[in-house]
């Protein structure tokens, strides 16, 4: 058996590891973005070199990438809200109403997060384009509204289990009725599951292509969509496309970042019982 200093001394080596493989790609790709074209293509590596901004002022010129960063944001913020309030609607519904086969309903919620999320496309595409829709932000967004969905249900589904069944009866005998009690008094103990919702359905939606590829056109593509079109028949343009993406990763990380406390709160509170 290994000794706690060992054992200590094994989970911060794989810590590292772990870190290193995950920054290092990211950190590639800034580093890429403040390159010149000569620089992308030295081997080995090129660590110092003259940084310049011509990939960014390029990718914002000839790229039309601020049109597709405010399509992502549409989509992203839209599609998220949708999903969470309608999660948590769906959630506290089966946790607060005597139901028969509550149980089975919430299982068959989570089946939809063990289908492919791809087998939506061709049904989705073939009803849009039915209606008149293909190419509008309504693809995208219900896209990613259904596939967020079972995750939202099942979140919120633990956080309100933890919740003490005498508040919601407190509130019930004063007056409130469900939605009320539910608003007044559950909303605010379920905040940071809720917040963490949101901000994991956001990124998901963010960072999606296929949907966003497929059910949209070059009026309504997302920030995915854009990057992937710097992406030749015969070459690529590496400077360009490094810009957008870090510029594209720069909101999440940014919103990720001051709202941090409620992020892991959401994650790990309704794992454990109090």
């Amino acid at each position: 058996m290994l000794g706690k200093s060992s054992r200590n001394l094994l989970k911060a080596v794989v810590l590292a590891l772990f870190g290193l493989w995950t920054v290092i790609p990211i950190w590639m790709v800034v580093m890429t973005s403040f390159k010149g074209q000569k620089d992308i293509f030295t081997v080995p590596v090129k660590w110092m070199f003259h940084p310049t901004f011509n990939n960014y002022s390029k990718a914002f010129s000839n790229g039309d990438f601020g049109r597709y960063f405010m399509n992502s944001g549409l989509v992203a913020v839209t599609s998220s809200f949708l999903a969470v309030a309608l999660g948590t609607l769906c959630a506290y519904g089966l946790t607060s109403f005597e139901m028969r086969r509550s149980r089975a309903f919430t299982n068959f919620f989570m089946l939809g997060k063990l289908v492919p999320a791809v087998t939506m496309l061709l049904p989705m595409f073939v009803l849009l384009h039915s209606v008149g829709m293909l190419g509008t932000y309504v693809g995208p967004i219900l896209a990613h509204t259904a596939v967020n969905l079972p995750f939202i249900v099942w979140l919120a589904i633990s956080f309100l289990k933890d919740v003490p069944k005498d508040l919601e009866q407190s509130a019930l005998i004063d007056g409130c009725t469900k939605m009320q009690a539910f608003r007044k008094i559950i909303l605010p103990i379920i905040l940071p599951g809720v917040t963490a919702a949101v901000i994991l359905s956001m990124q998901y939606s963010w960072n999606e292509l296929v949907f966003a590829m497929q059910l949209t056109n070059m009026d309504t593509y997302t920030l995915p969509v854009g990057i992937s079109r710097f992406v030749g028949s015969v070459s690529v343009d590496w400077g360009k496309s490094s810009a957008a993406a870090t510029i594209t990763m720069v909101p999440i990380i940014v919103v990720g970042f001051f709202i941090q406390k409620y992020l892991a709160e959401g994650t790990t509170g309704g794992a454990v019982k109090g």
